[in-house]
């Protein structure tokens, strides 16, 4: 039997997981956090309109933290999808501390392809927490996403996309080398936010909002500290500009792409 060869991400977070748990991140692997975690899981619960009764799929769920937290405020049937070996016994691990093993479901799968793991339209809402960025093809995990989305359902994702590559040729030439050094040290992709309304645009997905997001960033302390640990070195000692907005995005699933305007 030939195993499955083991992508670029879940090799990087079968390395990185316990740095992560070990750093200023702990178990919410998410770079654009305010001081308070609890207040971004707030946020992001508001801001995807989640309400009990719904059934949720965490992509990219990590090692479960944020999963944890909704099922703990609020009564929903929620799954966590995650790619690496680690991030599942991690995951296990804290549900087993919580004694939630049977409130959360756990799946371990490549996200480029949900249709082999979840039934069509079996979702109420989709949340990508800094995972769309991992996509190796964003445009397929948009459409995989999107068969297993419900008519009226939402997709809410958080993410960092690339700014446009503008100005001088120095400065061009530096956000390029930046933008290749962040996707390789950290096994990403970073999105197009142009593309990606694009496609949702494509799969009669309905734009509900977009926005820088607004909850204060307060972990560029930690960040920096972690890169300084490891090694990690995205600017090269040298230029260092704005290549990154934290934007997140909201869609619905319209039930009839037909039906007509009352």
């Amino acid at each position: 039997m030939i195993k499955n060869k083991k992508t670029k991400v879940e090799k990087y977070y079968d390395k990185w997981t316990i740095h992560y748990l070990n750093s200023g991140y702990g178990n919410v692997i998410q770079a654009h956090r305010p001081t308070n975690i609890e207040d971004l899981h707030k946020y992001t619960a508001l801001k995807s309109g989640m309400k009990d009764g719904m059934k949720i799929l965490d992509l990219g769920c990590g090692v479960c933290g944020p999963t944890i937290y909704f099922s703990e405020h609020f009564n929903i049937d929620i799954t966590g999808f995650a790619i690496s070996e680690e991030h599942i016994k991690y995951s296990k691990k804290f549900l087993t501390e919580k004694q939630m093993e049977q409130k959360i479901r756990l799946v371990k799968g490549e996200f480029h392809n949900l249709h082999k793991y979840f039934e069509r339209e079996e979702f109420d809402l989709i949340l990508m927490l800094e995972a769309y960025g991992h996509a190796a093809n964003q445009d397929k995990l948009l459409r995989s996403a999107e068969s297993i989305l419900k008519k009226n359902g939402h997709i809410y994702i958080k993410e960092y996309f690339q700014k446009e590559i503008t100005g001088s040729f120095k400065r061009k030439r530096g956000i390029k080398r930046a933008i290749k050094n962040m996707n390789k040290l950290y096994a990403y992709n970073l999105p197009n936010i142009t593309k990606t309304i694009k496609t949702m645009r494509t799969l009669n997905l309905e734009l509900i909002e977009v926005n820088r997001h607004k909850l204060p960033l307060d972990n560029e302390k930690s960040v920096a500290e972690f890169e300084k640990t490891h090694g990690i070195d995205i600017f090269e000692g040298g230029f260092h500009y704005q290549i990154l907005e934290p934007l997140e995005l909201y869609f619905k699933k319209l039930a009839d792409i037909d039906a007509p305007i009352v």
